[in-house]
């Protein structure tokens, strides 16, 4: 479905297919006003028209692209789990946005699909940012971690400081509550017993926010692993910062520190996955720069 929907699309820019339209100059926006194109982040991307045919919850909906069905990720964002505090109502919250069925994808970058086969994307009901939306709302957390792909995603945690300080959405909770996602579900994976410590985001600024972009999360405790599994990136060397992915269908693909995809990349050494220190290391292993190769 990746390739076809890649030569779809390279189709598309030759014939001009309807399918596939300019990202309007203006801006989009929320409900609460208007966003410029400058503000926002985002450019004169290609959009792709879709309609969607059901919402998986609060950050995934699978949409039906001219290339056919495609499972959507929300860019940027994390909402809570559906057994979560928030969970069901931020559910509900994308389904009601996306109501009437036409919708526009905006893929974040060249390799934009997760190592789930999802397509990574900024979705747009007319030109309401529905992503931007769900934060300004407060039935979604800022994903610090793999911000940072667009310019202006501090817009995200402007958003998510000024949700908190309304007491929106999932800020109406109780402070102890307030567990972002990937805390609750590293507490998940981790059992009864054990302890995922998280830090108190009841003091959480936008500032502490956009610090956080693209770093790694709060991560549980030595003790708190559970026995036998490879703790990904165990062999990260100082210096060497060059990512070496295998995506869903075994290829083997380098990523440079400050390129596209490179925030959203994670590597998982127990996969074969690796950190080289440089472009030559990395092709003498066998990987390849993305957009070469077969």
């Amino acid at each position: 479905m990746k390739t076809l929907l890649a030569l779809l699309v390279a189709a598309a820019l030759l014939a001009g297919a309807g399918w596939l339209w300019p990202r309007l100059q203006a801006g989009f926006q929320t409900e609460a006003g208007a966003v410029d194109a400058a503000g926002s982040g985002q450019s004169e991307d290609l959009v792709l028209d879709g309609r969607v045919m059901r919402v998986i919850d609060g950050d995934t909906l699978e949409v039906r692209l001219g290339s056919g069905p495609e499972r959507i990720r929300l860019y940027g964002i994390d909402t809570p789990e559906a057994r979560a505090p928030g969970g069901r109502e931020a559910t509900q919250a994308l389904k009601r946005l996306v109501a009437a069925g036409a919708v526009a994808v905006a893929p974040v970058s060249d390799d934009p699909y997760d190592a789930y086969d999802r397509l990574i994307a900024v979705l747009y009901v007319g030109r309401l940012n529905v992503n931007e939306q769900l934060l300004a709302d407060g039935h979604a957390w800022a994903y610090r971690r793999y911000l940072g792909q667009m310019d202006g995603d501090t817009r995200y945690c402007e958003l998510e400081a000024t949700a908190r300080a309304g007491r929106r959405g999932l800020w109406s909770l109780p402070h102890e509550r307030w567990v972002p996602p990937w805390i609750w579900r590293e507490r998940q994976k981790a059992g009864l017993g054990a302890r995922v410590p998280s830090k108190d985001y009841s003091l959480e600024t936008a500032q502490d926010c956009i610090a956080a972009i693209g770093k790694s999360h709060e991560q549980p405790s030595a003790s708190a692993s559970s026995p036998g599994v490879a703790e990904p990136g165990n062999d990260h060397r100082a210096g060497c910062d060059i990512k070496g992915n295998i995506n869903s269908k075994g290829a083997r693909i380098y990523h440079l520190p400050g390129t596209s995809s490179y925030a959203a990349t994670r590597i998982d050494t127990s996969r074969g996955e690796r950190w080289f220190c440089s472009e030559q290391e990395a092709r003498a292993a066998g990987w390849r720069a993305p957009g070469t190769g077969p």
